[in-house]
């Protein structure tokens, strides 16, 4: 019984039959619209996002954001064609690709942490600077299926039991990622910090070293986000990555993480990612414009964030009323 109370009231659940009513309504409008082939592009149009919203997470529950993922995947996604094609081996790829996300983590982390600059402006400036290196570096290139190592271009077109090895990939991480995060103590100081980070200076965490740290685990995971964007494509061009970043906000808001820091969980955005991959295929199978699906995402983003802030008064009032 307790076990069920608290699957009702956990943020993902919402999300999850969101998904459920999206794809049923599309099956019921469109026969035969729920097939092998559409859950293949469900898992696939996850793969990315949806790694990108579990490291967007780390940072979003400390009240803080980085809108240098989309520039940084993207980069990384060219940075490991270009110097596989250069005569590197994959290993030295993975890493050139991981130590590019680590660093703009690193700087990005420095400047908020440290510096206590904005996150929103910091990033949104490496944003700019990131694809700016990544436009003169590319010099107008583009990696092409033979540039791509065998091994990325393997994951990226190959199944497991009909699986998609790159959402297998993705879900790998989501698994480690919720595990690290319910059980690790430096992980969930995170939620101290985002609830009140002066209270949790108090408390004697090190509010400074987890921001840092945190926007580094954010950059290196998108890093590795970019050899799955790689296999995803089996191309790579200085426009890849763009706009990202955006749908990635998107789907950790819709999936229960709060920009007020605090609350919120890996799998929730997770599942946020799933549900706005199912609108775009739901829109596209219904033959409705382009332009509905942004304005469906962003009536999503507005009625999470005002169910968030529903719940969290409710639960401010509630707690006032017991202790009364």
């Amino acid at each position: 019984m307790n076990y069920l109370k608290q699957l009702a009231r956990a943020r993902e659940l919402p999300v999850f039959a969101a998904l459920v009513i999206v794809m049923g309504a599309t099956s019921i409008a469109v026969p035969h619209f729920f097939s092998a082939k559409v859950a293949i592009d469900l898992f696939l149009g996850v793969a990315v996002i949806g790694l990108l919203a579990i490291a967007q997470t780390f940072v979003i529950v400390m009240r803080h954001i980085d809108l240098s993922v989309g520039s940084t995947v993207g980069f990384a996604a060219f940075l490991i064609g270009d110097s596989y094609s250069k005569g590197f081996g994959i290993e030295i790829s993975m890493l050139l690709a991981i130590g590019l996300g680590v660093t703009v983590g690193a700087v990005n982390g420095f400047l908020v942490a440290y510096l206590k600059l904005p996150s929103l402006v910091v990033t949104l400036a490496s944003l700019y600077i990131v694809r700016g290196i990544f436009n003169e570096f590319a010099s107008g290139e583009t990696i092409i299926e033979s540039e791509v190592p065998p091994i990325v271009n393997w994951l990226g077109l190959n199944r497991f039991f009909g699986i998609p090895y790159l959402f297998l990939i993705g879900l790998a991480v989501l698994l480690i990622a919720g595990f690290v995060m319910k059980r690790v103590k430096a992980a969930r100081d995170l939620y101290a910090i985002g609830s009140n980070p002066a209270a949790a200076e108090l408390a004697g965490i090190p509010v400074a070293r987890r921001v840092f740290f945190a926007f580094i685990a954010t950059g290196a995971l998108t890093g590795l986000a970019g050899a799955v964007l790689l296999g995803r494509f089996n191309s790579a061009n200085p426009n890849s990555g763009l706009g990202l970043e955006l749908l990635v906000v998107a789907a950790c808001v819709v999936g229960g993480v709060t920009i007020a820091g605090g609350a919120g969980s890996v799998f929730g955005a997770f599942f946020g990612a799933l549900l706005l991959q199912g609108i775009t295929l739901s829109i596209g199978a219904l033959g409705i414009p382009q332009f509905w699906q942004q304005a469906v995402n962003g009536s999503l983003i507005i009625g999470a964030i005002a169910l968030d802030r529903y719940l969290s008064t409710r639960v401010k009032t509630t707690t006032i009323m017991g202790s009364k």
